[in-house]
């Protein structure tokens, strides 16, 4: 690396011949960074493109059959096509047909939406049909969610409708402000069967006497002798009394000729009421609500919109009775989780200075040394900022792990600076020149190496490889930059304020003494030393077996919710019933601070916050579970933790096979084994069985005799049940439809739609029952296709933190099943990306070896010497796993990532250690002397830089607010430091002694060394 150092040379001598220029660019760094830093968004976690895009297309009185046939299949072939489609689910249901699209990781999800928007389009959809919605998944969309309630229904909703919604929507930054709870008021009139036949009337002629009553026309203009004024007739409903009570003249029953005319109001005919139309119902606390959820467009700052939202419902005046309450505030939970990891850095920040100046013992050397902190961290701020990323927990979390490292060359550069100036006489830029020269190579290889180590990170597919490339480009560009900051800053600082400290006569110290004593005997002894550092290895591979592993850490939290599955046919008041007693049971615990439910008539939702002041919310939640299995009625429950990345608590699986038989067999099978499974709850099946239905058949020669056709038949009968909007009036100033149908709630039977009549085109009625079959059928609720083929999914929730297990024991469990031929099954969810991310993880930690020894073979110019280094990284093993073992965590993705930073610090203290040594071999030292040599010499840098790491990251590995990575990344980076570095004194020595008699020792071979002292 000869050219390298060459460059690190000019870099050296231009700073110390610019001061001016660099104390300007070191300003403006300084400078740049704040600035960069409050321009910077704020999330909880890095903005991820999730690659799934949801499609929902309403398909009103289809069965599940029918949408699968109109819709499914032909969406299936127009998507089958689409470029970077890895998986297509189709769900066909009553009234409706659902997808989701899911693309590569290295899709462009525009792109992808703008794709499947074309070829929808392209398909020719039945025509009572609605227009297909299409909605990109969003991690955490809405950022703030309230819950308003009391008053009247129509107060309330006019007050939301014209007032707070409209006064959010003009924040900007707001993508959406989507209602829950409310919708569009109809005027129903549900028409008597017993009425019509009285007077002898159809539906039909019921809705044109209507609509006849009901005009706003221009008729044309009067001219005056003035002036011309325009006609209109304005003869319209104005609200729904005057609906109910207007007079319709009717064929008088009483006589035969039905003169004369008998007048009768709406009412009589009809029972005419104002509804919403909505089967859901929002409640806060056992009262009717109305539910407003905030989605930001996607980058913006949430924070900022939080305050927004905020202010807006501060200074909204709300009606008397009226109340709010907020359900969700993201910027708390962000800010919190921001402000800890800022915390974390400082007293990381504070923990690395007060170790370097326990070393050092000089406040001037000291402060130079760590002035690569603040400088490595306003750069990276700088390109962070400039690259688009937000200030997030990975990011911050990033710079807290750095700061340990970033410090490392600057107090190699400043250590070896200060022990020459100590020692020297002639003191001068020359020497502080030399100095730096002399371990300038060293910190290369080593600055390189951690970045080659950490680079890979930053390509890790997969969604949650996605969340650590902020965090790898924030490590690497800090530690380039204190590369930097170690050869231009430090000199010049040095130059400035170190060249006229106090001499001293170099002599050893206790702590070099007492090394060289333990070296001298290792090396005397070097296949004792070899066994015992193998043994210590092997006995911490011993313990892996007793811990657990998991994907990613469970964040405590304190808000949860409970799904509900209620059974089929279930209607909405069984279902309010059901979320009563729900509510009852998790109200009858201390520490509830409200209870929020979404229902309907089959699903419901009921959230819960639990106070702060509950230490151990989970064990409340336990007694729930508990309570819950006692509730009747209920087909399933399951209590989910809210926070922002709960992916360790959900066990997902797809089951295929040859028949949807088949596949209902084996996931019976499987729901039966994975209940059994400790640690395992809530497991059950999305086989949702069958449905109830009327099925009308027509006879095609009943219907011609008749002069009656399907179509005129089902479009009648629609109008009939479903109900037709036959008009739009204002009611009390509210745009409100006019919904005409006929009345078979309440005695309805299957008896009384066979006699529903038909109007054909002669005007003569035909009873349903004469053109055709009526009967009661069963069909599937919901038909569900994975890749054109039929699936179902099994789910469950993960109770034990120790997930790993968990999953490997269920996988175990399914393994001893017989299934029925051709039925197969694949892990989705949280397995399966715990799978994907181990491996994808172990591939990045393989190639970052690789590229950790190309950089090492082309400083070093041999192989021998990088492969000895690299044997050393196996016995960082040993403090890594015995410091997760002693305080119970997990070994997960946070620890692998926290191995990947500990083995850049392995190799970076084996390689300034054995620079020095091959520095020593170049000038003819004997083996053992140069080794000697080199310990003694670099035991101190060694220790500071491993001391200060363990002192920067014990913030992070005691703190419970560090997010998902930080607390098993700094134990692992923290144990393994502690045995490495005394393993790396020890070993790589006696490795290297090996080898060493060997190894050219002739001056002149490699880069020529500085004259070192």
């Amino acid at each position: 690396m000869n050219w390298g150092n060459q460059i690190l040379g000019i870099l050296t001598r231009f700073s110390m011949k610019n001061a001016a220029v660099i104390m300007i660019l070191v300003v403006c760094l300084i400078a740049g960074g704040i600035y960069s830093v409050t321009q910077m968004n704020m999330e909880k976690y890095p903005a991820v493109d999730i690659p799934f895009l949801d499609i929902r297309i309403v398909y009103p009185g289809a069965s599940p059959q029918q949408s699968l046939e109109d819709i499914g299949k032909p969406l299936e072939e127009a998507l089958r096509n689409i470029k970077n489609v890895d998986n297509l689910f189709v769900g066909a249901q009553a009234n409706a047909l659902t997808a989701t699209v899911q693309f590569s990781m290295s899709a462009d999800a525009a792109i992808g939406e703008a794709d499947v928007k074309e070829a929808i389009s392209k398909m020719t959809l039945p025509a009572s049909a609605r227009e297909p919605e299409l909605s990109p998944f969003k991690l955490d969309p809405e950022i703030y969610s309230i819950a308003v309630y009391g008053g009247s229904d129509e107060a309330l909703r006019g007050f939301i409708e014209n007032k707070l919604k409209p006064d959010l929507t003009s924040i900007k930054g707001i993508e959406t402000v989507k209602l829950k709870g409310i919708s569009d008021l109809n005027i129903d009139i549900k028409v008597k069967p017993s009425a019509l036949d009285k007077y002898k009337l159809t539906i039909e002629q019921l809705r044109s006497l209507l609509l006849a009553n009901n005009l706003s026309v221009p008729i044309g203009e009067l001219e005056t002798s003035q002036q011309t004024l325009p006609i209109r007739i304005d003869s319209t409903y104005k609200t729904a009394e005057e609906v109910a009570n207007f007079p319709l003249g009717l064929r008088n029953p009483a006589t035969p000729d039905g003169k004369p005319l008998q007048i009768v109001k709406l009412s009589e005919l009809a029972e005419v009421a104002l509804r919403a139309d909505s089967d859901a119902v929002i409640q806060f606390n056992g009262q009717p609500a109305i539910q407003i959820d905030i989605i930001p467009v996607p980058g913006q700052d949430a924070v900022t919109i939080a305050k927004e939202v905020k202010k807006v419902l501060d200074d909204s005046a709300f009606p008397d009775g009226i109340e709010y309450h907020a359900l969700l505030d993201r910027s708390i939970e962000i800010e919190k989780s921001v402000n800890a990891m800022m915390r974390e850095v400082m007293l990381g920040v504070i923990m690395a200075v007060i170790v370097t100046m326990l070393f050092l013992r000089n406040l001037r050397s000291t402060l130079i040394a760590v002035i690569s902190i603040p400088l490595s961290m306003f750069a990276s701020f700088i390109i962070l900022a400039k690259l688009g990323y937000t200030l997030n927990t990975l990011t911050l979390a990033a710079i807290a792990v750095a700061v340990g490292r970033v410090v490392d060359d600057s107090i190699v550069v400043m250590e070896n600076i200060f022990r020459r100036v100590s020692i020297s006489n002639k003191r001068d830029g020359q020497l502080i020149q030399q100095a730096t020269s002399e371990v300038a190579g060293a910190i290369t290889s080593s600055t390189l190496t951690t970045v080659a180590v950490f680079l890979p990170l930053a390509f890790v597919p997969g969604i949650v490889g996605k969340f650590f490339v902020p965090l790898a480009w924030t490590i690497v560009i800090s530690l380039l930059f204190s590369l930097l900051v170690a050869v231009t800053v430090v000199p010049l600082l040095s130059n400035m304020f170190l060249l006229r400290i106090k001499h001293t006569a170099p002599k050893e110290n206790i702590v070099q003494r007492g090394y060289l004593r333990s070296l001298k005997w290792a090396l005397s002894h070097r296949m004792y030393t070899l066994v015992i550092a193998i043994a210590l290895l092997a006995g911490s591979g011993a313990l892996v077996p007793f811990m657990g592993f998991n994907f990613l850490p469970s964040e405590t939290t304190h808000s949860y919710r409970t799904d509900i599955t209620l059974p089929t046919g279930s209607s909405l008041a069984n279902a309010e019933s059901i979320v009563q007693r729900t509510e009852d049971l998790i109200n009858s615990r201390e520490g509830i601070e409200y209870v929020h439910s979404q229902i309907s008539n089959e699903t419901a939702s009921v959230s819960f916050q639990i106070s702060e002041a509950i230490k151990e919310p989970e064990e409340l939640v336990t007694g729930l579970r508990e309570d819950f299995l006692k509730l009747e009625g209920v087909k399933t429950i399951v209590i989910l933790g809210v926070s922002g990345m709960d992916v360790a608590g959900k066990l997902s699986m797809i089951v295929n096979g040859p028949s949807l038989d088949a596949i209902k067999e084996g996931a019976a099978q499987m729901v039966a084994a994975l209940k059994e499974v400790p640690g395992l709850t809530d497991v059950h099946s999305t086989a949702d069985g069958e449905k109830p239905e009327i099925s009308i058949s027509f006879d095609s020669q009943k219907l011609a005799e008749n002069g009656l056709t399907a179509g005129t038949v089902a479009m009648t009968l629609k109008n009939m049940v479903s109900g037709e909007n036959i008009a739009k009036i204002k009611n009390n100033g509210t745009t409100t439809s006019l919904r005409l149908s006929m009345q078979l709630s309440g005695n309805a039977s299957i008896e009384q739609l066979k006699n529903q009549k038909v109007m054909n085109a002669l005007g003569e009625q035909v009873a349903l029952k004469n053109v055709g079959t009526v009967e009661l059928v069963n069909n599937p609720i919901k038909i569900s296709h994975l890749n054109q083929k039929a699936y179902l999914r099994l789910n469950a929730t993960i109770t034990d933190s120790n997930t790993g297990k968990v999953v490997g024991d269920a996988e175990s469990k399914l393994e001893t099943l017989n299934l029925p031929e051709g039925v197969t099954y694949g892990s989705e969810g949280v397995s399966k990306e715990m799978k994907q991310g181990f491996i994808n993880t172990g591939i990045a930690i393989g190639v970052s070896i690789v590229l950790v020894l190309i950089v090492m073979l082309i400083a070093f110019g041999e192989a021998k010497v990088p492969v000895i280094i690299l044997s050393a990284i196996p016995f960082s093993l040993i403090g890594a796993i015995l410091g997760l073992f002693v305080v119970n965590e997990e070994i997960g993705i946070a620890a692998m990532i926290g191995l990947l930073m500990l083995n850049g610090i392995v190799v970076t203290n084996a390689i300034v250690l054995l620079d020095r040594v091959k520095q020593n071999r170049l000038q003819g030292k004997g083996l053992q002397e140069a080794l000697l040599e080199a310990g003694a010499t670099r035991i101190r840098p060694i220790l500071m830089t491993a001391v200060a790491t363990i002192g920067a990251l014990i913030p992070l590995a005691i703190s419970t607010e560090g997010g998902l990575i930080s607390r098993a990344l700094a134990i692992v980076v923290i144990g393994g430091l502690i045995t490495s570095t005394l393993l790396t004194l020890i070993i790589v020595p006696v490795l290297y002694s090996f080898f060493g008699s060997r190894m050219k020792q002739s001056v002149g071979h490699d880069r020529p060394a500085s004259q070192t002292v």
